[in-house]
């Protein structure tokens, strides 16, 4: 049934387009012609996801979970991106603000968030607004595939305001046979209202116990019927407002050095794992350029090597004084620290603004049109630590800087020439090591703005249905850094022989920082346009169990995008280092990755079609097969089989298996070649400090910016996958339903990238190998580039029984298809009803348990894998991204979501639970294998609400209370000390809902 062409000319698939479009145009009109005169049944509005049949049989045997408007109010949400945290099915949120600090400018910020069912990936999950495509977000950020980080696209569900919602449907399954790319872990579809008549009003106010923050929401619905009721025209406007979370409102966040709440009796008690404050501060080391014996300051006021430290005046590490506020040391004793977490936001501060309008009509005919307007806005502002430069390209303090206390003769700010009398009136060059520009905050000014909009006609012709629209949406996005550092300008500054120098030795007291900040700015836009038609006849032909539904249907869609990154980070204004390295390896802004301007677009023609075929009075079976073809990838056909199979009738069996895929998408396609610097440990050189007498790292440095050079290509195959399902439905009574559905999907051809860490790795492998018996490079991982080993290391890495080392300047890591990627767990849901002389009861619980998550390691990695098993690579040192991933860095085995609610007359009352299992951070993995292992987190919703009247007016209030329990984020290793992906640590909250209806 699947069938794979690579790599479509774009010459043969512009006829196609065009013949498809016409013949679809031609069609429509026909059917519309036909209508006028023969039919003017009224069409059934209401239709399931996972199926195009309106009122199909087989709908009800599909796996799909259904949050409506009722239970997201008493939930007590005020954006989707809180939803997400509450559905069983739903995966971590690599959106949040709290985990996007190593993005920097390269993560997409601001308000943002996005799916990620089964934590297959935010880019698994295929995002739908009333059954129709979303444009994705305009801006991207990377998510770990493999061993490193690959580029995601995702739709932001937090334009949809959570007030205009009726509904929100998830089809836990594959569905690419129904709706194309990127349906592999699932589909979900938001339908919003579109033809109320009536005026709401609604507000809600909130507040915190544990932090200062406060939340206002209003919501405006109105519409109206017109034309004796064949017209409707309806609208809702949606601000929501909140303050932003500082690290300073809690003292859990106020110490980036979290080893004070590790308990005594944990094998991780003390460990520097927790100190998550930097060696990066504003008093730094500095290293002369020159030889430090010529000089006649060694092993005085540097070390053999040339080093020296600095410290606030008083410290008790001073061993002589620089000037008023900084004293110095020679190298060893221990940079100072800086806390990262002094001002430093959790959460940003954001308005936002939605609007949709609806336009409904039905014309004489029985002809229905239908039109869909929304525009988007919000804006964020963002307080993040100051930067540092990284390891891979360092500045220097200029001979003649006029605060250098080595500068020239004559200097005021030289040390006494009775001091340092051999060191010459010209003055010397230093290399600025463990320095950090932390005078002032980042500032991150976040403006994203979308539109949509959408014509649709429908209509009959016979007992045919017919549906088309036009849609075309476009998202963009702003974000402006601010009190950044440029290359350039600071260069200048540090090597100016004047008072208006960069003074680096003032601990940031008026160090004329000013004269070296920008504004870094970074500019997205993504496009999607899209025209679709289907014709349905849900009773085709009449088969003795009933009659056969049958659906054909066309979509043409044109996706595009844009990043405009700044002139700095881009090569127009291009820093060269002192080492000659320049874009694009390395860019003007200190601490942001050099990063080409980048766009790329796409045209997909789909072909589908579906059927529903009742083989039995009891059994129905669902049939779809979809053909996409892409002017960049080439093409692809999909199919689907499902069943539901009725034995008994309160026994429903279920059933599915079905092909999905997943295009590369557009960046990893177009990208030019980017270098990225990310902090990593280089397990060649941590092998040789544990294993070569350095093991607290005074000469090695194992732990640093590593950069990982990679491109886009055009020679990636779609990711596929097989989703089976197989599970029932138990209704014994109309009361009481229960649900279980086991799942698998197998997917080939994962995207993603070996990783840093893992080449570091690989390269330990080699030189194990090889011991000390044979050192020439050609022998070692040829992906990574290093300097050569200084006399010292070189000694560390021969006693630890391996060839040198030097440092890594960099890794060639691209984008590949990787091995098989499997997962299984299955569902369960309870629903139950009780009415009773109290008042009516509902319960539900739903269960999401995930039994495989696996990446099969192929080539290299099955090499590390086989290595670590057998000993020869210590457990300590992870594989990263590769083998057993099942609770593993927020794989969790377990969610649980709860709730039981209560109405009697004007009164009702809701309790709600959601509890994230356990799973374990691989990173602090001790050296025999035991695993940190972050405890499961519980937490509780009540909320109450009265209904009355109030001169005629509906009117509602409800008080709701956030967790309860006031339940807190179990320790992490991470920014915050708590793992911001998978947990929120806000504490409890309390709020005010009040709606009327006019």
């Amino acid at each position: 049934m699947k069938k794979y062409t690579p790599h479509n000319k774009l010459a043969t698939f512009t006829p196609k387009l065009l013949s498809l479009t016409i013949a679809s145009v031609l069609s429509i009109s026909a059917f519309a012609q036909q209508a006028e005169i023969e039919n003017d049944d009224e069409i059934e509005k209401i239709q399931v996801i996972g199926s195009n049949i309106r009122g199909g049989q087989v709908a009800e045997a599909l796996a799909v979970s259904v949050i409506d408007s009722e239970m997201i109010g008493e939930l007590g949400i005020d954006s989707l991106d809180d939803l997400l945290q509450l559905i069983p099915e739903n995966g971590q949120n690599f959106f949040n603000e709290a985990e996007n600090i190593g993005g920097g400018v390269n993560s997409a910020r601001g308000d943002i968030g996005t799916y990620n069912l089964r934590n297959l990936g935010t880019g698994n999950t295929l995002v739908l607004l009333n059954g129709r495509r979303m444009v994705n977000s305009a801006s991207y950020q990377t998510e770990e595939v493999g061993g490193s980080f690959v580029p995601v696209n995702s739709v932001n569900v937090n334009t949809i305001p959570i007030a205009g919602l009726s509904r929100v449907e998830v089809l836990r399954d594959g569905a690419s046979a129904i709706y194309g790319a990127d349906a592999v872990a699932g589909v979900v579809n938001h339908v919003v209202k579109s033809n109320f008549v009536g005026l709401t009003v609604s507000g809600r106010w909130s507040e915190y116990d544990e932090i200062p923050r406060d939340t206002q929401t209003l919501t405006v619905e109105w519409g109206k019927d017109f034309n004796n009721g064949r017209t409707n025209v309806s609208t809702f406007f949606n601000y929501f407002s909140r303050d932003r979370v500082n690290s300073q409102d809690d003292p859990r966040w106020s110490n980036s050095d979290f080893r004070d709440r590790v308990p005594e009796d944990s094998p991780w008690f003390g460990d520097t794992a927790f100190r998550n404050n930097s060696a990066n501060s504003l008093f730094g080391q500095f290293d002369l350029v020159s030889s430090a014996s010529g000089a006649g300051v060694r092993d005085i006021f540097t070390d053999s090597s040339g080093e020296f430290e600095t410290f606030p005046i008083g410290d008790e590490r001073c061993q002589y004084t620089l000037n008023v506020t900084t004293c110095g040391g020679i190298d060893g004793q221990g940079t100072n620290r800086l806390n990262l977490n002094a001002d430093r936001d959790l959460s940003s501060e954001l308005q936002r603004a939605s609007m949709f309008l609806f336009v409904n009509h039905e014309f004489e005919n029985g002809m229905e049109s239908f039109t869909e307007v929304s525009f988007y806005q919000s804006k964020t502002n963002l307080r993040r630590h100051a930067t540092a430069s990284f390891s891979t390209s360092k500045l220097r303090v200029g001979a003649e800087n006029y605060y250098n206390p080595f500068g020239p003769c004559g200097s005021p700010n030289r040390l006494d020439n009775a001091l340092i009398p051999d060191v010459p009136c010209s003055g010397l060059e230093l290399t600025i090591d463990n320095y950090r520009f932390a005078e002032l905050p980042r500032i991150v000014n976040n403006d994203g703005d979308t539109y949509r909009f959408l014509q649709g006609l429908r209509g009959s012709f016979g007992e045919w249905d017919w549906e088309a629209a036009f849609l075309h949406s476009k998202a963009t996005k702003e974000d402006i850094t601010k009190n950044r550092v440029s290359n350039i300008l600071m260069s200048e500054a540090l090597f100016d022989p004047t008072p208006a120098a960069y003074n680096p030795f003032s601990g940031g007291l008026d160090s004329n920082i000013e004269r070296a900040l920008i504004d870094v700015v970074r500019k997205n836009e993504t496009e999607l346009t899209m025209l679709d038609a289907k014709f349905a006849n849900a009773d085709l032909y009449e088969l003795p169990a009933g009659p056969l539904g049958f659906v054909i249907g066309f979509e043409y869609r044109e996706e595009s995008f844009i990043d405009d990154r700044d002139d700095r980070l881009d090569g127009t204004i291009a820093f060269t280092d002192y080492e000659g390295d320049t874009y694009p390896f390395v860019s003007d802004v200190v601490n942001s990755s050099p990063t080409p301007d980048n766009s790329g677009e796409r045209e997909v023609v789909s072909v589908f079609a579906e059927l529903q075929i009742p083989l039995f009075e009891n059994f129905d079976m669902q049939a779809a097969i979809r053909y996409e073809d892409f002017s960049d990838v080439g093409s692809t056909t999909v199919g689907k089989l499902a069943f539901g199979y009725r034995p008994i009738e309160s026994l429903l069996l279920r059933g599915s298996w079905s092909e999905a895929f997943r295009a590369p998408n557009l960046v990893t396609i177009n990208e030019s070649i980017v270098a990225r610097n990310n902090t990593r440990t280089d397990y060649a050189c941590l092998y040789a400090a544990e294993n070569g007498g350095d093991i607290e790292q005074e000469t090695l440095d194992c732990r640093n910016s590593i950069q990982r050079i990679a491109q886009g290509s055009d020679v990636l195959d779609p990711e596929e996958s097989i989703n089976t399902s197989l599970g029932f439905v138990f209704t014994p009574n109309q009361d009481f339903t229960l649900t279980f559905d086991y799942w698998s999907i197998e997917k080939e051809n994962t995207i993603g990238l070996f990783g840093e860490e893992n080449h570091t790795l690989l390269d330990l492998f080699f030189r194990l190998g090889n011991g000390n018996s044979n050192c020439d490079s050609s022998q070692f991982n040829s992906a990574v580039t290093r300097t050569d080993a200084s006399s010292d290391e070189a000694a560390i890495y021969t006693a630890a029984g391996i060839c040198p080392a030097g440092d890594i300047r960099f890794i060639d890591d691209q984008y590949a298809n990787l091995d098989n990627r499997n997962l299984a767990g299955y569902d369960i849901g309870v629903y139950y009803d009780i009415d009773t002389t109290v008042g009516k009861f509902k319960l539900s619980y739903n269960g999401s348990f995930i039994e495989e998550f696996e990446q099969e390691a192929g080539g290299n990695a099955a090499i590390l894998v086989q290595a670590q098993e057998s000993g020869l690579i210590p457990a300590s040192y992870p594989v990263a991204g590769f083998a057993d991933l099942i609770g593993q860095d927020g794989n969790q085995e377990q969610r649980h979501s709860a709730r039981v609610s209560w109405r009697k007359d004007a009164f009702g009352a809701s309790l709600s639970g959601n509890r994230i299992g356990s799973f374990y951070q691989s990173s602090l993995t001790l050296e025999d294998g035991t695993r940190y292992i972050i405890p499961s987190m519980t937490t509780f919703n009540a909320t109450v609400d009265y209904r009355f009247d109030v001169n005629d007016v509906d009117t509602r209030v409800r008080f709701g209370i956030r967790n309860l329990s006031n339940e807190r984020a179990p320790l992490a290793d991470r920014y915050f000390g708590f793992f911001s992906d998978a947990h929120r640590d806000f504490g409890r909250s309390y709020y005010l809902d009040v709606r009327a209806k006019f």
